[in-house]
């Protein structure tokens, strides 16, 4: 790996090679959209259980306890490498991932986030801004059709998305929903009820939830060589997705 380069690698990248790329993507575009939003992500094969341990040992103590905590409630994970631990599909959760190292977070009490989670989610884009006044561990990735959160623990997780789920409609502001999560992280942690931390209040869908937007590139040229590509390099005898 070059160390020091400061610039993107992007102009150095011949046009044949940005217009084959261009083909490969277009021809998987195509195959993706034929599926239907159905399928997987990821992969179900594990992790070795030893190899798991071995790597984790050395981990900070938050990362390590968060990790053998969802070990213990999900199992071994499907890959592991020396920085993160992941799971796709465990419970409720599209993907699990829980990383060595961590980062500072002080709402709604200082912690450390370090366990991400994900589901399958639209969100309307008139409510992204919204929801990026709520917290900065709130993620929306329109295009994929996720919502992220990460935090120190699942249970303040499983807050966040029901008070990103209430925001969506227009159940709460982000200013009231500060304030939910305040309510109940205080509650979960004081070991009461919390019903926002225990389960999601709102059904999660059953297939991705896909934002692809539209196209807007209508350079005749550039599309007729990207075309052109993609026929010459015979891709149906590719595997594509």
């Amino acid at each position: 790996m070059q160390q020091g380069n400061k610039e993107p690698i992007s102009g150095q990248i011949p046009k044949e090679d940005r217009i084959k790329v261009g083909a490969i993507a277009e021809a998987t575009n195509e195959k993706l959209h034929k599926t239907d939003m159905t399928g997987t992500r990821g992969t179900t094969a594990q992790a070795d259980q030893s190899n798991v341990r071995e790597i984790i040992k050395e981990w900070p103590l938050l990362s390590k306890e968060v990790a053998e905590t969802m070990m213990k409630f999900y199992g071994v994970p499907n890959t592991i490498t020396p920085t993160q631990i992941t799971w796709y599909y465990n419970g409720p959760w599209k993907r699990t991932v829980v990383y060595k190292d961590g980062y500072p977070h002080d709402f709604p009490e200082p912690h450390t986030d370090m366990l991400e989670q994900t589901i399958n989610y639209h969100v309307p884009a008139e409510k992204v801004g919204e929801l990026a006044k709520l917290e900065g561990s709130l993620f929306v990735d329109r295009t994929k059709g996720e919502v992220m959160v990460h935090c120190d623990n699942e249970g303040a997780n499983t807050i966040s998305m029901n008070v990103m789920h209430d925001i969506v409609e227009d159940r709460l502001t982000a200013e009231t929903g500060r304030e939910k999560i305040k309510e109940q992280i205080t509650k979960f942690l004081k070991g009461e009820t919390a019903p926002y931390a225990e389960e999601f209040l709102f059904e999660l869908p059953e297939k991705e939830q896909w934002d692809t937007d539209n196209p807007v590139v209508d350079d005749k040229e550039l599309l007729k060589d990207i075309k052109a590509k993609k026929k010459s390099m015979n891709l149906d005898d590719e595997k594509l997705v």
